[in-house]
């Protein structure tokens, strides 16, 4: 990822962060396994019947499901990124907003205890409502960045520069205006 128009310790902090995040994601990820094979359930509030349990479990499992085609569609857009500045950090922060997508959803998977949510009232509606919209954004907001990353730059006839008007006598302006009242009457 070394660009000829990034400073050196830009390109540090955006290593940095994908190392930082890749990092994380494997650690939580290894929790999670390891307290699968342990057999452990998730602790969920004494308040939610087994329909919600088995709501949020196929909600976490969805967004899995959702992560593959995103993490497709990515690995297909990034070799047609521009790498030219100001689009060069477009292609870092893109992998490091999918390794944090994919952070996140290691994190829901690897929530065992969602017992403190019963001081709440209504706490399935609002954990369902509130993941919805967080992933809903996520994703939204991932997908745009993809889109706009692979749209293919605009045609264009004249350049975007500007040019000079030349300006025009008064008296022609004048005679000219005149001209095209007289033809109308």
């Amino acid at each position: 990822m070394h660009y000829s128009e990034f400073d050196l310790p830009t390109e540090l902090i955006l290593i940095s962060l994908v190392v930082v995040v890749w990092a994380a994601l494997l650690m939580r990820a290894v929790i999670f396994f390891r307290l699968q094979s342990a057999g452990l359930r998730p602790l969920y509030p004494d308040s939610w019947n087994v329909a919600q349990c088995r709501a949020l479990e196929r909600f976490r499992l969805l967004i899995g499901l959702a992560l593959v085609p995103l993490w497709a569609v990515y690995l297909f857009v990034v070799p047609s990124m521009p790498t030219n500045w100001p689009f060069g950090y477009l292609e870092g922060i893109t992998l490091i907003s999918m390794l944090s997508v994919s952070y996140a959803w290691a994190l829901l998977l690897a929530a065992r205890n969602w017992k403190g949510l019963d001081a709440f009232p209504r706490s399935f509606l609002l954990i369902i409502g509130f993941l919805v919209l967080w992933w809903g954004t996520a994703f939204s907001a991932i997908g745009w960045m993809l889109a706009e990353a692979s749209a293919p730059p605009p045609f264009r006839v004249f350049s975007p520069g500007v040019y000079a008007e030349r300006e025009m006598p008064r008296l022609i302006r004048t005679a000219g205006y005149f001209s095209c009242k007289t033809d109308r009457s």
